[in-house]
């Protein structure tokens, strides 16, 4: 048969590139679970210090300044897994399905909700507007999508926006299987009923694709892992003086040292830098 051994190096290349895709998604996830888990230790530590702080007697009025803002950013992160909750419970009780080949009918819950939980927080904020838990039906997946597709077109789905975009990441939502571009286009199988020259083409075309997705993660993997190198290092920092923190339960600042004065301020400014951190996305 003419170019049967053309179109079986091409489909070992298709098949070598979807593997290396694969790796480098679990090693994106990875990460994206590693930093999730270091903003949830943040989040009581955080919480910690504002006890102790909102305890003290007298404190400057930049203090109640601040810890307004870090208040903010707390709230913002609970919203943000409050929201990617309600958008993966959505598309669950929607029925959505990765599309296509092999991965045919499997759907968003084959993600864990954890899974899903620190990919959200890693890549985006919450919206605006009405919450997806107070809509039904099809208005709720479409939300959903929408609110996916704002949060993952960074990385995943560069071209397009919005609920077509969701889509595309909920297809792109975990390892790719055989046959399936990583195309922001959309997802198809390489057709076996061609010719082998035609299939050889088409297998490395879709290869390319592959790389430069698996590119893109790697250099995302490379961005969320800076992200928790410096959010665990002042993290750390900040639980390695827990014991001085926590003595200064009901103090009074009035009649406090300069030494002990500078060290809560410090201690201030680094807790509303830790809270800036937690919803720092990856662009």
């Amino acid at each position: 048969m003419f170019n049967a051994s053309l179109k079986k190096q091409a489909l070992k290349i298709h098949e070598d590139m979807v593997n290396s895709y694969n790796e480098s998604y679990k090693a994106m996830s990875h990460v994206c679970k590693r930093l999730y888990e270091t903003r949830t230790d943040s989040v009581k530590t955080i919480q910690m210090i504002q006890t102790v702080i909102n305890s003290i007697a007298n404190t400057p009025k930049e203090f109640a300044t601040t810890f307004g803002q870090v208040e903010k950013e707390l709230a913002n992160f609970k919203e943000t897994e409050r929201y990617a909750q309600e958008a993966y419970d959505a598309s669950v009780k929607a029925g959505v399905n990765i599309a296509g080949g092999m991965a045919a009918g499997i759907g968003i819950a084959s993600m864990a909700p954890t899974a899903m939980m620190s990919i959200a927080t890693t890549f985006g904020t919450a919206t605006t507007g009405t919450a997806i838990s107070a809509l039904s039906g099809a208005a709720a997946q479409k939300a959903a999508y929408a609110w996916l597709g704002r949060t993952f077109a960074g990385f995943a789905v560069k071209q397009g926006a919005g609920m077509a975009a969701g889509q595309a990441f909920l297809a792109l939502a975990g390892p790719i299987g055989w046959g399936i571009t990583a195309t922001s286009a959309g997802i198809s199988l390489i057709s076996m009923t061609g010719k082998n020259k035609e299939i050889a083409d088409k297998a490395i075309e879709e290869a390319k694709e592959i790389a430069k997705a698996r590119e893109e993660l790697d250099e995302v993997t490379a961005k969320v892992d800076d992200l928790r190198d410096r959010t665990l290092l002042l993290l750390n920092d900040l639980n390695q003086q827990k014991t001085r923190i926590l003595g200064f339960t009901n103090a009074d600042y009035a009649v406090l040292g300069v030494d002990d004065k500078k060290f809560l301020g410090t201690l201030v400014n680094n807790t509303q830098t830790l809270a800036t951190l937690l919803n720092t996305a990856i662009e």
